[in-house]
């Protein structure tokens, strides 16, 4: 009788001992500080990079979400976790759904036209030449660099003589995707686009900056959420010199 209360009680000693680990990984995974952002898709890459390389130095880990910037201050507004918002800043402020405290500046955008392997441009006057019959540029409702692009056409006079030429597509990773894929005969980007993908395209020219409206490039952190977890490490950390490095790695 004896061996068997003994045997007994390893048991529920087992058992409790399971049970109090259990419990202690749960109350570790409860206090695992997260940090919850949202992004253009055009600034994938340098977005996901900053997140790594802060992760790395804080411990904080960040989640991620990213698309068109309406998609996107859709899901800030459904979302009461995600607390800072990267795109262009005068859109995010002019925007009627989510409120600002204040921003991060990131650097300025810059536009780009690009075109695919087996074609040439020197100059983007030549797009209202022969061979460019099909010329992808983001929404202008949707996308900063669709209304940078229409701002371009306009003001350099090439609006008129392309015109019908132009294919609106909801994104840059969207213009990007028909470069690659030879299916326009050049396209809209952003350099941090460009620099991305710059091995696999044709070619790419920076358009003059002082033929569209500046696009200032920022973090907004969402009014009412400037003290959830991360959002104070992540205001320091955008202003040290690894994450201006990163940022001006791609063309930021």
């Amino acid at each position: 009788m004896l061996k068997s209360a003994v045997s007994r009680l390893r048991r529920r000693l087992l058992q409790g001992g399971l049970l109090l680990l259990v419990s202690g990984l749960c109350s570790l995974a409860q206090a695992e500080t997260v940090l919850s952002v949202a992004a253009g898709a055009g600034y994938k890459r340098p977005v996901s990079e900053l997140g790594a390389a802060f992760e790395k130095k804080t411990g904080i880990r960040v989640e991620y979400q990213f698309g068109n910037l309406g998609q996107v201050l859709t899901q800030a507004l459904q979302n009461e976790k995600l607390s800072m918002v990267f795109g262009d800043q005068y859109y995010l402020e002019k925007n009627t759904q989510v409120s600002f405290d204040h921003f991060l500046p990131a650097g300025r955008g810059r536009l780009v036209l690009a075109w695919p392997a087996g074609h040439s441009l020197e100059k983007p006057e030549d797009l209202a030449g022969p061979g460019f019959d099909r010329v992808a540029i983001p929404d202008i409702t949707r996308a900063i660099y669709g209304r940078a692009g229409s701002e371009f056409l306009e003001r350099s006079g090439l609006a008129a003589k392309i015109g019908g030429h132009l294919l609106t597509v909801a994104t840059v990773p969207q213009v990007s995707a028909y470069l690659l894929r030879g299916e326009v005969d050049a396209g809209f980007i952003n350099m941090t686009e460009a620099l991305s993908i710059r091995q696999k395209l044709g070619g790419y020219l920076e358009i003059d900056q002082k033929l569209y409206d500046p696009i200032q490039i920022a973090f907004g952190v969402v009014k009412g959420r400037e003290s959830l977890p991360g959002v104070s490490e992540m205001s320091a950390f955008m202003q040290s010199d690894e994450a201006r490095a990163i940022l001006a790695r791609y063309g930021l």
